[in-house]
């Protein structure tokens, strides 16, 4: 079959992708600030004083660094009803289902990988700017908003920038459970029009687009935060 190029601006493509287009960006955009704020939450504990908050923070990161996306996908889309019941929680068992599930499964692996990447970061800042900040009377508090978030900021970006193009990536998995995102939507029109190669270039340019409009946001930003 020779491949029709024309077939890939048609309305039946453009369609298709627009609106696996939009259940990605929801997938990523509820993921990703999820992520940034649990793996936050994880990388201070981590780097806390708290023995407990320590060990809880290293086994969530132990665990789901380990363990695939797929499996944890599955766990949450089969295991979610019998431990919140249909009958109990009706307004999670909608249509938005498939992509609650999506969005949980993501987050609470990108959060593992978020935390690693900010831990890395604040340990990255000298030690010798701890003692300082004591010695100058600062709290703990203090210390992190004015010595470390200003140096940790130019020092993670990059790492952020991999694990939110990630976040994208990983959204596809969702239609493994029905999400009618982007590989899903160009499979279907390969199984109506057997197009499979021009459904998954038309999926491949907008993936790409997506992508780098995130590197060119986060290179903007490195650009804007770094270190003179």
């Amino acid at each position: 079959m020779l491949i029709d190029w024309t077939f890939m601006a048609s309305p039946r493509i453009m369609g298709a992708m627009l609106a696996g287009l939009k259940l990605t960006l929801i997938v990523t955009i509820g993921s990703a600030i999820a992520a940034m704020v649990i793996g936050t939450g994880l990388a201070f504990l981590t780097t806390g004083r708290s023995r407990l908050g320590r060990r809880f923070a290293e086994v969530y990161v132990a665990i789901f660094r380990n363990v695939p996306l797929l499996v944890v996908l599955f766990f949450i889309y089969f295991g979610m009803p019998d431990f919140l019941p249909p009958r109990d929680f009706p307004f999670l068992y909608g249509t938005s289902y498939e992509t609650l599930a999506a969005i949980i499964a993501v987050t609470l692996v990108a959060s593992a990988f978020v935390a690693e990447v900010l831990r890395a970061g604040i340990e990255a800042v000298p030690a010798g700017q701890i003692e300082a900040s004591e010695a100058l009377g600062l709290t703990r508090r203090r210390y992190f908003r004015l010595v470390v978030l200003p140096q940790l900021l130019p020092i993670v970006l990059p790492g952020l920038c991999n694990e939110t193009i990630n976040i994208v990536k990983n959204s596809t998995y969702g239609m493994t459970i029905g999400l009618a995102e982007l590989i899903w939507q160009a499979q279907q029109i390969e199984a109506e029009t057997f197009r499979g190669f021009e459904a998954m270039t038309a999926a491949t340019l907008v993936f790409l687009c997506l992508n780098g409009a995130i590197f060119l946001a986060f290179s903007g930003l490195e650009k804007a935060f770094r270190l003179p």
